[in-house]
């Protein structure tokens, strides 16, 4: 018992020599006596000039500590004669008996005038990189063998850990930092910055007040930001709490749209670093009627740390959204859109890697799903892997008004004028981020409606790796038909190539037509597409001229609507004769049994000689070529009358039945375009006027050849007649002569008679 009391007075003794030497060193000592070696000190190791302006006061019992006034650091060489840092004052003391039983009690720390100058220069380098140069270690010397061998190792804190802590507050006023930045032309300035805290005590909670204002010259924008929550710290089990923390953000600028923000981010965080856990609940982020609630959760903070998280948002609208952001909302055939939208995900990630899953957007009526994925962080474009879901959207319903559209469509026409784009200019395309791609996903929709076409079950799977980008294997229903295709770009050479293959089976061309067009459908009929195409190049020009492959269609049992070939056939025979025709009667259009055509590409050049269409009154055929590179057409159309059916072309073409008339399709595509029915009608013109010469001298022919058969009839009918004649007249002549023979006998005998007597 004595030696314990004698030890506890040995103690007293010597904290009391202890103190009474302190108290001697600060009350006997001026320590404004020091600046000088303290400025040299600094300047040795830093190279920096540092002026301590104001006094420093220590203080030793019952508080440790000292109060400093004006204090600022140099820049460095290059960087203005700002300086790097200053303070107007600082004032911070440490009660001394607790500090015996490792108990922190600390009067309030107080910090006033705080400026600092941060500055980067056009090369990277920054005002602060020779501060960071200069490194601290531990050299010692040990004696191996006969040698002496230097050490270096670093040295550790004390792990001893902190009984008690308790600070009266700690106040931070106004403090000053700018960033001015050569290298990207930017720069900020946080200013009037005031930090203030309640009692700090370990595992009680105190109050947390700041307010700031933050300013971008480069990027037009002024904010004033505060915040408040109420902080707890337990140094023993490693737990750090902030809760009902609140950030409230009032901005202005022209950075900013319509010129304004507020915004306001709320959490609760709780930080166990024992447990390597961090969790952030209650996450509360608002601005343009947009609010976000959600938590956020972050282990293995030590080794490889993993972020999960939730988010859902309040239901908002985004077309009182684009006001707030002084964007005119678009106009939209259906007023009643853009009025209601929510979202919500799940999101994960790690130093590797990220996920975003159970995505859920709403949008009016339609609803979007999917998840995805970036499977490496790695590397300037990371890997995608997505699969995304829409359930249904009418997308007329956001699209403009017919009438603005119909106001496009003129404005466009009135805008011919205008220079057209050069077709040898370069397309340029992101051919090295696009060789950098590397994705998989599928994209599908329910049933989309547009241009009021309708179409189901769509699914495109895309696919980007080495430089190849393909659409690859999509899927659609429309129409009574299923269409599959792919389409792809490929830029892995310096020559960038395109392909398109593609198969339409079962599609009913009028409904299909009707809704595309809003119109009657110029075509009827159960069908098939097919197409195999692909070119390449970096030109509009190169591309037509890269186009090879091939196409086919096939209909059955349908109408080509719009137009009446016998009809046609009919008035251009009339213009021709001319005579007056009758108006078309009844529905405007060709029927036919069977529609099929084929092509090939080569290098541009389209060619095509079995088209094939069969039809109750003729059958037509054609053959020729289509020139893209060149814009030229040199087609023939072939129509073959077949019958005289009354609906299709009517008696009057009996006359043409059996011939064929070919109608030539020649031009330019601006002579085509310009007036593709008078090219056509005059084609018919000259044929059927050639067909009807030809008749007409057939006609003539067969006529004369009736006629000398008649005239030949007739002679040898008259020869007939003058041999009979002659016949008859002979005999008469014989008679007369033999009866004038008779009587000159007669004569003859009777003179003899007369003489003889």
């Amino acid at each position: 018992m004595k030696l314990l009391k004698w030890l506890l007075g040995t103690v007293v003794v010597l904290f009391l020599v202890v103190g009474l030497g302190v108290a001697a060193l600060v009350y006997l000592v001026d320590w404004n006596d020091f600046k000088d070696t303290i400025q040299n000190q600094v300047k040795k190791q830093t190279g920096r000039d540092l002026l301590i302006a104001g006094d420093l006061s220590p203080s030793v019992f019952p508080w440790a500590g000292i109060s400093i006034g004006e204090i600022s650091l140099a820049n460095a060489d290059g960087y203005g004669d700002t300086p790097f840092a200053r303070i107007g004052g600082a004032d911070v003391k440490v009660k001394l008996l607790p500090l015996i039983k490792r108990e922190i009690n600390v009067r309030t720390v107080e910090l006033t005038g705080l400026q600092v100058d941060l500055q980067r220069a056009e090369d990277g380098t920054t005002n602060w990189d020779d501060l960071l140069n200069s490194t601290s270690t531990t050299t010692t010397t040990v004696d191996e063998g006969n040698a002496d061998t230097q050490v270096t190792t670093e040295v550790e804190g004390s792990s001893a850990t902190i009984a008690a802590l308790a600070v009266g507050g700690i106040q931070i006023t106004d403090a000053n930092v700018s960033w001015k930045d050569a290298m990207t032309a930017t720069d900020a300035a946080l200013s009037g910055f005031n930090l203030q805290t309640g009692a700090i005590e370990l595992e009680k909670p105190f109050d947390l007040n700041v307010d700031f204002s933050v300013a971008s010259q480069s990027m037009d924008l002024n904010a004033d930001v505060n915040g408040t929550g109420e902080l707890m710290i337990d140094l023993d089990s490693q737990i750090y709490m902030v809760k009902g923390f609140t950030l409230n953000t009032n901005a202005t600028g022209g950075a900013l749209p319509n010129g304004e923000l507020d915004a306001t981010v709320a959490a609760d965080v709780v930080a166990r670093l024992a447990d390597q856990q961090i969790d952030v609940s209650s996450i509360s982020l608002g601005a343009l009627g947009l609010q976000l609630d959600g938590t956020i959760n972050v282990t293995n903070l030590d080794t490889e740390p993993a972020i999960t998280g939730q988010f859902a948002s309040n239901e908002f609208s985004p077309r009182e959204m684009f006001g707030k952001l002084g964007i005119e909302p678009p106009v939209t055939a259906d007023e009643t859109v853009l009025n209601t939208a929510s979202l919500q995900l799940a999101l994960a990630a790690t130093p590797n890697s990220a996920e975003l899953n159970d995505l859920t957007i709403s949008l009016d009526d339609t609803t979007f799903t999917g998840k995805a994925s970036v499977p490496s962080l790695a590397g300037s474009i990371p890997p995608l892997r997505f699969d995304f879901a829409v359930d249904a959207i009418d997308l007329d319903r956001y699209l403009p008004p017919t009438s603005d559209a119909a106001a496009n469509d003129e404005a466009t026409t009135e805008s011919d004028d205008a220079p057209a784009a050069d077709p040898d200019a370069p397309i340029e395309l992101p051919t090295e981020m696009m060789r950098q791609l590397d994705i998989d996903g599928t994209f599908s929709v329910g049933s989309v409606k547009v241009s009021n076409l309708t179409t189901r079950d769509i699914v495109v799977p895309v696919k980007a790796a080495g430089g190849k980008l393909a659409l690859q294997d999509m899927q659609a229903s429309l129409y009574e038909g299923q269409f599959n295709g792919t389409a792809n770009v490929d830029v892995s050479q310096d020559n960038p190539a395109y392909g398109v293959t593609m198969a339409l089976a079962g599609i009913q061309a009028d409904p299909l037509l009707t809704d595309l067009m809003q119109k009657d459908s110029f075509l009827s009929g159960g069908g098939e597409v097919a197409a195999n195409i692909t070119t390449g190049g970096n030109t509009v020009n190169a591309i037509k001229a890269g186009l090879n492959g091939t196409f086919n269609t096939a209909f059955t049992d349908g109408s080509i609507n719009g137009i009446n070939i016998g009809y046609q056939i009919r008035r251009a025979k009339a213009a021709i004769t001319g005579k007056s025709l009758p108006e078309e009667q009844g529905a405007v259009k060709t029927d036919f049994s069977s529609l099929a055509v084929s092509g090939t590409f080569t290098d541009g050049v389209m060619t095509s000689d079995d088209l094939d269409m069969r039809s109750p009154l003729l059958r037509l055929s054609g053959a020729g070529k289509v020139d893209l590179p060149g814009e030229n057409v040199d087609y023939t159309l072939t129509t073959l009358i077949t019958g005289t059916a009354q609906g299709q072309g009517g008696a009057e073409l009996e006359s043409l039945k059996g011939i064929k008339l070919d109608i030539p399709i020649r031009g330019t595509f601006d002579e085509l375009a310009a007036n593709f029915a008078g090219v056509i009608l005059n084609g018919m013109k000259d044929n059927i006027t050639g067909n009807l010469k030809n008749q007409a001298k057939a006609l003539a022919d067969q006529e004369a050849a009736k006629l000398k058969a008649q005239a030949k009839e007739k002679a040898d009918e008259l020869k007939q007649q003058a041999e009979a004649l002659k016949q008859e007249k002979e005999a008469e002549l014989r008679q007369k002569a033999e009866e004038a023979k008779g009587e000159v006998l007669d004569k003859a005998k009777d003179k003899l008679k007369g003489f003889l007597k």
